[in-house]
């Protein structure tokens, strides 16, 4: 199927490819869910014999004590750069590259309130790029295999969400690539793109994450961190009130670049809010769009192996009339309740998505909405 559709910069047009998946998800086959990967497993001493030599990386030391998130340094290293601390960004993509628009995206998923977000987005025909946590990939795997159908684009959020600074090189490497293996298993696609668990990375962590070929995404600063993570803790129109002063300086200010925010799906209350801030964001006349429609990435995803790739020709940045409606709300996912019917995806042993008796599942065919910005059905 193609669609074609109109927007100020060019005509897109996108085709929907078979993404076959590469394997079965079996959890027991994978490391222990949100705890550092062991580097010293067959599987991590393989990627890293395939990645090289890291000693090129910048010796810089890691924190100590290793809170989550580490305590700024009080005399960082000339050539640290650590984003969280000192605002160093060095080449991590930090704003949206179209103009006036809005890059969505979400954050800790998948989990059991996700699919009540993409009900929304999908009535709002809204595209985001979602930062998937490796953990949550492998219980729920059917919940990314959806988000590629529907038209958003996945990225990496590490296996464990532990701050990359605290860990060693070859920690990052399992953190990343067990990430990949789970998304690549469920969907056939290898990620590009990526987010540092609190922002947290420096000279040190981008050298490891582009040797995997990585490309770090931040958030446009702390305007742009909803505080949506806080939820319960304050409330929802705490969130809603200050994120729309954030709104309202942008759209009074130079809108020649986009912005990145900082919102979650991690629980109902990140998503019931998101149902609030997404409208305050269109009724300025900000427009929606991923990571990969900001960037006019029509790539999205590394080349994954024998995995076929959509064909993609054309790309726009940002795709025009992404309006919405204003929704009448919803009240959410509770984070303990089960998840939506009718998805599909791969079995997984000893996981939460089987709910007779365990089975491998073979090779799985999914139809995937690779990229950018599909118009939803």
């Amino acid at each position: 199927m193609v669609k074609f559709f109109t927007t100020s910069i060019t005509i897109v047009v996108l085709t929907f490819a078979a993404v076959k998946a590469q394997t079965p998800i079996v959890i027991s086959q994978y490391p222990p869910i949100n705890t550092i990967p062991s580097v010293d497993s067959p599987e991590v001493k393989a990627w890293l014999a395939e990645i090289g030599d890291l000693s090129g990386a910048p010796q810089i030391p890691l924190p100590n004590p290793t809170a989550q998130p580490p305590p700024c340094a009080k005399n960082p290293l000339p050539n640290e750069c650590h984003w969280t601390c000192d605002g160093c960004s060095a080449d991590d993509i930090t704003s949206c590259a179209a103009p006036n628009t809005w890059g969505l995206t979400f954050d800790d998923g998948p989990s059991t309130a996700t699919p009540t977000l993409l009900d929304y987005l999908k009535g709002q025909k809204l595209s985001a790029t979602f930062f998937v946590i490796g953990s949550n990939v492998i219980q729920y795997p059917q919940t990314i295999i959806r988000e590629i159908t529907e038209g958003h684009h996945l990225a990496s959020h590490t296996w464990s969400h532990h701050a990359l600074t605290t860990l060693t090189n070859e920690q990052i490497v399992a953190e990343m690539k067990w990430t990949e293996k789970a998304v690549l298993a469920a969907t056939g696609l290898k990620l590009k793109y990526m987010r540092p668990p609190y922002g947290d990375i420096n000279n040190r962590v981008r050298y490891v994450l582009k040797k995997m070929g990585y490309i770090p995404v931040d958030w446009t600063g702390d305007a742009f961190d909803t505080t949506d993570w806080k939820l319960p803790g304050i409330t929802e129109a705490t969130v809603v009130a200050n994120f729309g002063k954030s709104l309202d300086t942008y759209v009074a200010g130079n809108k020649t670049k986009g912005f990145y925010c900082l919102e979650h799906d991690l629980n109902a209350f990140t998503v019931k809010a998101a149902q609030r801030l997404v409208p305050l964001g269109i009724s300025k006349g900000i427009k929606i769009a991923s990571v990969a429609q900001c960037e006019s990435d029509a790539q999205p995803y590394q080349l994954a192996g024998t995995a076929p790739m959509p064909s993609i020709s054309g790309v726009s940045p940002v795709p025009t009339g992404n309006s919405g409606t204003t929704p009448s709300g919803t009240s959410g996912a509770s984070p303990s309740g089960t998840k939506s019917a009718g998805t599909t995806g791969p079995s997984v042993v000893g996981g939460k998505t089987n709910s007779a008796a365990p089975q491998t599942a073979g090779f799985l065919t999914v139809a995937a909405a690779v990229l950018v910005g599909a118009a939803l059905a």
